[in-house]
Parts: structure tokens; C-alpha cells; sequence
């Protein structure tokens, strides 16, 4: 499947996967390796198989955390698409996030996207999250939250930081219906949301007792990214 939709030209074939990546970039998601703390029955782990239309890319896995004082979520991603035996993208990400009371208390993340690297690190202070980047350091007012997708409740936010860049991203959400997925290879009653903005927009689904089971990301191209749990 990749290699039908792409071109012979290496550099097409690279502009081609940059583009299909775009949305992706604004993910958050992102996961653990063995964080260092007593774990508790309410810590949870998701591990994420991903595709890009039918051929599998890569992984994407996070761990949330609980402890006496807080919320901690570890995520882990890396993705290579391939051209033939050439690399024409990769993609990592590694981030820490800590949570308290529904919002975001700290976040660190690095992330090399084929090339371009982003160090992103932010608190909450004084009742505002400063967030620091690069080459520049911004300041949110009040609570504010990444793009949480093992807690539904952040569907109901009209902003979202991006855990990538250090941006905020407006957004709107909607509830879709209900369906019957297949996770972990059985079938599942689902609740199937969607969430829009510029150029982005993201399929999400939870289980009835509100358990983050799959998503879906449409690229610009029309590609779909989706993540799945064999």
C-alpha cells in the first residue's frame, strides 16, 4: 500500500510522507519505559500498534502513574515508514507529564520529527502554566491540558497544548454514536468521538466504562494513521 502512493522520485516520496505526517505531529500521546515508582491497581498501560493505511509503521505506548501527590503519564513513540528498502520519514517522542485536580502540572518532551527537534519542559505556577521551548517561553492562564486521550474528558476543551511544539491548538469535539470495534481481537462495544481544528482531525474510541481503545488520524492526503492493540 505505501508504495502505491507514492512517487518514484525519493524527493516526492519524502514531501509526500511529510504532508501525511502533519496531523500526527500534533499528537500527544506519548509513552512509557519503566518509571521508577510503586505502581497501584489504578495504574494503567496502553500500547498502541500503528499503521499508516495498512502497513505498520511503528509503536506508540504510555503508562500513567498513580501517586500520593499526583498523576504521572510516561509515553514512547517511534514510527519508519519505509520507501522500497529507503527510510523516507521517522518520528520520536518521549514524554513526561505530571497531573493534578484535571490539569496539567508539568510536561517535559523531546522529540526528533525526521530531523526537526523540539525540547519542550513547562510548569504550573501562580495560576498560570509557563511553558518553555526552544527559542521562546510562553505563559497560559489558568488549568489547561495536552491532548489527553486516555482521559475523555478533555473532549470538552476548546484548546489544547501540543505536547510536541509547546502550542496551543483550538479544537472542537463531537460524539459520533456507537459501534462495535475489534480490540485485542474481539469484538467490543465502543463510543466513537471526533475531534477537529486545523487541519486535524481525530477519531476516538472509549469503552463504556470510558477506557481509551483505538484512534484515527486523517492526513490532508487523505491517508488515515490509526492505532490499534493486537
Amino acid at each position: 500500500m505505501i508504495m502505491n502512493i507514492m512517487s518514484a522520485n525519493p524527493v516526492t516520496a519524502y514531501n509526500t510522507y511529510r504532508h501525511a505526517f502533519l496531523t500526527l505531529s500534533l499528537l500527544t500521546i506519548i509513552a512509557c519505559c519503566n518509571p521508577v515508582l510503586a505502581s497501584t491497581a489504578s495504574d494503567k498501560n496502553w500500547r498502541f500498534k500503528v499503521f499508516l493505511d495498512d502497513d505498520a509503521i511503528g509503536y506508540h505506548n504510555f503508562s500513567m502513574i498513580n501517586t500520593d501527590v499526583h498523576k504521572e503519564i510516561y509515553s514512547s513513540a517511534r514510527f519508519n515508514v519505509k520507501f522500497f528498502f529507503i527510510n523516507a520519514y521517522s518520528y520520536e517522542h518521549d514524554n513526561v507529564e505530571q497531573w493534578k485536580g484535571g490539569c496539567l502540572k508539568s510536561i517535559n518532551s523531546v522529540t526528533n520529527d525526521n530531523g526537526d527537534k523540539y525540547i519542550i519542559s513547562g510548569t504550573q505556577d501562580n495560576g498560570a502554566f509557563t511553558v518553555n521551548k526552544t527559542q521562546s517561553q510562553d505563559s497560559y492562564p489558568g488549568c489547561i491540558k495536552t491532548f489527553a486521550y486516555w482521559d475523555p474528558g478533555f473532549l470538552h476543551e476548546r484548546s489544547l497544548l501540543n505536547a510536541q511544539t509547546g502550542e496551543m491548538v483550538e479544537v472542537e469535539s463531537s460524539f459520533i454514536g456507537n459501534e462495535t470495534i475489534t480490540h485485542k481481537g474481539e469484538p467490543v462495544s465502543a463510543k466513537r468521538y471526533r475531534l477537529t481544528g486545523d487541519r486535524l482531525q481525530i477519531d476516538l474510541w472509549y469503552s463504556d466504562d470510558n477506557h481509551w481503545l483505538a484512534l484515527e488520524s486523517l492526513t490532508e492526503n487523505n491517508h488515515i494513521i490509526r492505532y490499534a492493540m493486537p
